[in-house]
């Protein structure tokens, strides 16, 4: 009996996930994301086979962004996800018609998917066609998955993490014989500084900026980034006015009302009522900004939203900072930045006299933590994606006498 494994998107690459798993019983997609450009963006590859589910590990674009196109099939992924969902294609449709491109889909379509969404738990399983297929804790962000395929012995990692952050518990993937491994790769060359240390390095900077009049904005993945960066600052015990403004606003409340999903139970509400922290809109960030603070919002490559009005205002101010907590994708404005020290205002690049740091607050895996998952597993066949360096990490991964791939894309036949 012979398995497939497609790979429509994520081949030596991050972004826009999409694996495709064939047996004879069943076609599973395991997510179905995009990858965004400066204007625009990339889908995976157009799938001809009638899909007979949709696995969602986990809520953020590149896992979910092209999921409307794949019409009228269930949809498996835990209920926050599908909050997730809503609040981010939303958003891209609002892009999309702000910057002037298609996507292919509408609000109609979200809809659609939002309504074939059917929820899972934490180590459930639920059967398709027969294939049993069980959702375990990824350790990634609220509600994130990795899928294994019991008859197949195939598990899909989506984004993974086995330390804790603060905001959730790392993976613990005991499951038993695993004979083929699709797993994230985007930190194979490297592992994370540590994170203790980076915490303090932001709060120096934090109290630097706070301590020469400053405001500090921080844009961040408005998801689950913004709520680590809470519990940080909870920690530390920040005195200081502290807001949350775009996206993250909403993603924080969507969070919120999921206390069983965080590592402490209601962890992100209470650092919250410590710290009096309070959401803002638009007729008030000018005034905010009028006196030191802290300001967390959504965007963190500074792409738009929010961020945008604050570097308006802030840029030329030489007691201001601006604390980039994430991975910036080459060609964003936030890379350009991080290079150059200039960004795009009204149109003009200009000098951003703003002191400019970045920090790594990465839910992914480290270098350690891949391959302590290989070992434990230690499966007949791995595919690396959804990385840039897949090609070094698998052959490297062959000399240790791993059967390992950086696929192409295209469909791989295994024999079970």
């Amino acid at each position: 009996m012979k398995m497939e494994v497609c790979f429509k998107g994520a081949a030596k690459e991050v972004g826009r996930s999409a694996i495709l798993v064939k047996t004879a019983k069943a076609k599973v997609m395991f997510d179905y994301g995009l990858k965004p450009l400066p204007k625009g963006v990339d889908f995976p590859e157009k799938v001809n086979d009638k899909i007979d589910a949709l696995f969602i590990s986990h809520g953020h674009l590149d896992h979910l962004g092209a999921a409307p196109l794949l019409k009228d099939i269930p949809v498996y992924a835990h209920e926050i996800t599908s909050h997730f969902t809503r609040l981010l294609l939303t958003d891209t449709l609002k892009i999309a018609k702000q910057d002037g491109y298609e996507l292919g889909y509408g609000e109609e379509d979200v809809k659609s998917l939002q309504r074939n969404f059917q929820f899972m738990e934490y180590d459930e399983t639920v059967s398709i066609n027969g294939e049993k297929i069980k959702a375990i804790d990824a350790g990634h962000m609220p509600g994130s998955f990795m899928f294994f395929m019991k008859d197949q012995s195939l598990l899909y990692t989506g984004d993974f993490k086995l330390e804790d952050t603060r905001l959730v518990k790392g993976a613990n993937p005991d499951i038993g014989q695993v004979k083929t491994l699709v797993m994230e790769t985007t930190y194979s060359d490297r592992d994370h500084p540590d994170r203790e240390k980076e915490e303090k390095r932001l709060m120096d900077f934090i109290k630097q900026t706070l301590d020469n009049d400053g405001v500090m904005l921080m844009p961040t993945f408005a998801i689950s980034r913004t709520q680590e960066l809470i519990l940080v600052l909870n920690e530390y015990g920040i005195k200081t006015p502290i807001y949350i403004d775009g996206m993250s606003a909403s993603a924080t409340e969507i969070i919120n009302a999921y206390p069983e999903l965080q590592k402490e139970y209601n962890s992100v509400k209470k650092a919250m009522q410590r710290l009096d922290v309070r959401y803002v809109d638009a007729p008030n960030r000018k005034k905010i900004i009028k006196k030191p603070c802290i300001v967390i919002t959504g965007s963190g490559m500074l792409e738009g939203g929010a961020i945008l009005e604050y570097m308006k205002r802030l840029h030329d101010n030489e007691n201001c900072s601006v604390a980039l907590t994430g991975f910036q994708v080459p060609g964003t404005a936030g890379f350009k930045l991080l290079q150059t020290g200039q960004m795009s205002i009204n149109g003009k690049d200009v000098k951003v006299k703003a002191t400019v740091k970045k920090f790594d607050f990465s839910s992914h895996a480290s270098r350690t933590d891949i391959l302590e998952l290989i070992d434990k597993l230690n499966p007949e066949n791995i595919f690396c994606v959804h990385g840039e360096k897949t090609e070094e990490f698998a052959d490297e991964l062959k000399n240790k006498g791993y059967n390992a791939y950086s696929p192409e894309r295209k469909c791989y036949k295994i024999n079970l």
